[in-house]
């Protein structure tokens, strides 16, 4: 509460104030279009490496042809592999496909709005094939991607 009422006064008081609202007021402001420039992702000169687009291209055919169901993690695991795994590891598997295809997602998402040559996707792809490399070295080929 005290922090509410000092947040007011600071608005409220002297030049400094006056900026500060001027400045918080002006986000207000924006139109529709200039919001949806800024929050575009920034675009990568260089774009995603010819390594990682293979990888790009084999996961969004396999969300597109229904192998991989965004909204449901066991579709991301290859079954046979995962069935001979000992508990604890099915364990980090199923962890791990949670999060993976969280970031499948987003990665859907930016490859739907032509978003391709971004740093985000670059990084979301890059971090994906990581991840899933890491618990394969360890556990056998566990992810169909």
């Amino acid at each position: 509460m005290a922090d509410d009422q000092s947040q007011k006064d600071l608005l409220n008081k002297g030049q400094g104030g006056q900026k500060l609202r001027a400045v918080l007021t002006s986000f207000s402001d924006l139109s529709a279009d200039k919001q949806k420039e800024m929050s575009r992702p920034v675009s990568d000169p260089s774009g995603v490496d010819d390594f990682n687009k293979k990888f790009l291209d084999d996961v969004v055919s396999k969300i597109s042809g229904g192998k991989i169901d965004l909204l449901k993690p066991s579709s991301l695991i290859n079954q046979e592999v995962y069935q001979r795994l000992p508990a604890n590891v099915q364990g980090q598997a199923d962890m791990n496909a949670v999060n993976l295809l969280a970031r499948l997602r987003e990665i859907k998402s930016l490859y739907d709005l032509n978003r391709i040559d971004s740093y985000q996707m670059k990084n979301l792809v890059e971090y994906v094939r990581l991840a899933k490399e890491m618990l394969e070295n360890e556990a056998g080929d566990i992810f169909i991607i």
